[in-house]
């Protein structure tokens, strides 16, 4: 689970509750299983680009409202994408913060990084 601020503040607004619906209602099943002969209810949203990936609250809007970084998928799917993409766990929550940091000293202090 994502601890960043800005990703809990927009995951829990109401315009994610509604387009996370609509997602919902658009694709019912499992997009990942269809792709393999399952047919799975979809009962969680991914983002394809994370969301807490992006450094500016503005990329990060961006990313949590565009339809096309959306993917509906069962909770199993879900949780394989993202231990597969090495984005669960303390270790991957470490590893994002260090890229973080990285990228916000690389565009403040181009000659430091």
């Amino acid at each position: 689970m994502a601890k960043d601020k800005d990703y809990i503040k927009l995951i829990h607004a109401g315009r994610w509750l509604r387009l996370r619906k609509e997602i919902l209602t658009a694709h019912p099943l499992c997009q990942e299983c269809q792709k393999v002969g399952r047919i799975e209810v979809a009962t969680e949203v991914h983002h394809i680009r994370p969301v807490e990936e992006a450094i500016s609250y503005h990329d990060k809007r961006q990313r949590m409202y565009d339809p096309h970084n959306l993917q509906a998928l069962c909770h199993d799917c879900h949780v394989k994408i993202h231990t597969e993409a090495g984005r669960s766990g303390r270790q991957a929550t470490k590893k994002r913060n260090d890229k973080q940091v990285a990228q916000v000293i690389k565009k403040f202090f181009p000659d430091e990084g």
